[in-house]
């Protein structure tokens, strides 16, 4: 905005000069126009303006042709010369027109080959000039100075020496942001064609642009490696997380137990790739019962997963159908911290039970998983099944309780864990996921098992937004 201004006011003034100067020759004119020194009076002031004309156009054309230059030297950081391997000979084109120098040659710096390497040219046979060694140029010099611009100072002074060019020669260093990229080198053949300032300053120009052009190139490649370095990196993640999703899938139940009586149904969603819930069901000798785990470790992915499965691998190797749920779950605990440490973060939730048919009763201890609901078909009320004890891996030394509950034919229990109630406070937008819970059990009392699951999964899968957390959800059905 402020050159704009500056511009239009330079312009007001020219025009308020060139309208006075043809008011004073007119006025002149009409004067003195009897009068010799009038008549020369006037043909001064016409020459004075003929030449202040002159100048003002030479001005504005010189001004142009400048705007011009630096508009085509920008060419060179046309970025589709620096797709896949830069177009150096284009680049040097560009050089060479826009300089109007009859030869270019780029010397690109080799740090591995400790040498200036001949890239490309234009106007002159590439073949002309060969690769220099730094130690080449060391030895032309008395100084031990190898730094990147005293090298290039020396190139410039070998090349001179060593090669007989006839015409006009220049050379400029290629460097930017500190980082040396080579020397460009330029010339013409007549040699009645010096170089003036005004082809120096080209140079400078366009060797600052044709540097400006490398450091992209540069800057260029080093994302491109980058960007598939990070593309391996995820691609292994991916790969790893794949075969622990697969390990885990392996150790959660893949069938559901055939038990007369009783009728399952079970989904399971990790947040991520692998998660912290986990489920499990135990036959034993008994086919009237039937032992039921579930549990939740804190936090999400591959964390979450490692715990999940050492908690899962305890109640494997400590529980059976026989075992007391209370004692079971102490003997969890204690295992769990000795194996975590006494500085972990780590938690788990876990409920443990027994269905047994022939008692009708369903045992258990709860280490502060989230409470189960009974549906009672008889009373059609649904109450909840309460924690007795606080979470594993968090104190050595506590307690569990075990509680019994009565159900009935035609009963049902919803066992669960938290991310359930996250996913329904935040598809519904309600503050309370668990009364919502017990509202969405209770209208779907008449359902079978498998119905139920079926519509949780449906609402979950084909929710729009990422679940922020493992959902898993098992019905169970008095038959």
């Amino acid at each position: 905005m402020a050159l704009t201004n500056k511009k239009n006011f330079k312009e007001r003034s020219f025009t308020l000069f060139y309208c006075f100067w043809l008011a004073a020759i007119g006025f002149i004119t009409v004067m003195l126009h009897d009068s010799y020194y009038g008549v020369a009076a006037v043909f001064i002031m016409l020459a004075i303006l003929s030449v202040v004309i002159w100048r003002s156009i030479k001005e504005k054309n010189a001004l142009k042709m400048v705007c011009d230059f630096y508009e085509k030297a920008h060419r060179l950081n046309d970025l589709e010369m620096l797709q896949h391997e830069p177009d150096y000979k284009k680049i040097l084109e560009v050089v060479a027109e826009l300089g109007n120098f009859d030869w270019v040659v780029l010397f690109l710096l080799d740090g591995e080959k400790n040498s200036f390497v001949v890239t490309d040219s234009v106007g002159i046979k590439r073949t002309s000039f060969s690769n220099i060694r730094f130690d080449q140029l060391l030895e032309e010099g008395n100084e031990a100075n190898s730094d990147s611009v005293n090298l290039s100072i020396k190139l410039l002074h070998y090349i001179f020496k060593k090669y007989d060019f006839k015409g006009a020669l220049a050379g400029a260093t290629l460097s930017h942001d500190n980082i040396f990229y080579g020397c460009l080198l330029i010339g013409r053949y007549d040699e009645e064609l010096p170089l003036t300032s005004e082809d120096n300053f080209k140079l400078d120009l366009l060797s600052d642009q044709l540097s400006i052009c490398l450091h992209n190139y540069q800057l260029q490649k080093e994302l491109e490696y980058r960007a598939n370095e990070l593309a391996e990196r995820q691609n292994s993640i991916q790969r790893e997380l794949e075969m622990a999703r697969i390990v885990q899938e392996g150790a959660l139940p893949r069938t559901l137990p055939n038990m007369g009586g009783l009728k399952i149904a079970t989904f399971i969603k990790p947040a991520r790739f692998v998660g912290g819930d986990f489920i499990r069901y135990i036959n034993g000798n008994n086919p009237n019962q039937l032992g039921f785990l579930i549990g939740d470790v804190c936090g999400k992915g591959i964390p979450a997963s490692l715990v999940m499965s050492v908690v899962y691998c305890l109640f494997k190797e400590k529980g059976s159908i026989e075992s007391n749920p209370s004692e079971l779950m102490e003997s969890v605990n204690i295992s769990l911290k000795e194996f975590l440490g006494a500085g972990s973060y780590f938690n788990s939730t876990a409920l443990w039970g027994l269905f047994d048919l022939e008692k009708m009763t369903f045992k258990y201890a709860n280490a502060g998983h989230d409470f189960p609901l009974q549906y009672c078909s008889s009373s059609k009320s649904i109450s909840e099944l309460p924690s007795t004890g606080t979470l594993l891996g968090i104190f050595v030394e506590s307690k569990y309780g075990t509680n019994t509950i009565k159900f009935e034919h035609g009963d049902k229990f919803i066992f669960y864990s938290d991310g359930l109630i996250d996913f329904f406070e935040a598809k519904e937008k309600c503050d309370d996921g668990y009364k919502y819970l017990i509202d969405f059990f209770k209208l779907r009392h008449d359902k079978t098992a498998e119905e139920i699951i079926n519509e949780i999964s449906k609402l979950v899968e084909l929710n729009p937004t990422s679940i922020k957390d493992d959902i898993t959800a098992s019905v169970v059905s008095i038959e």
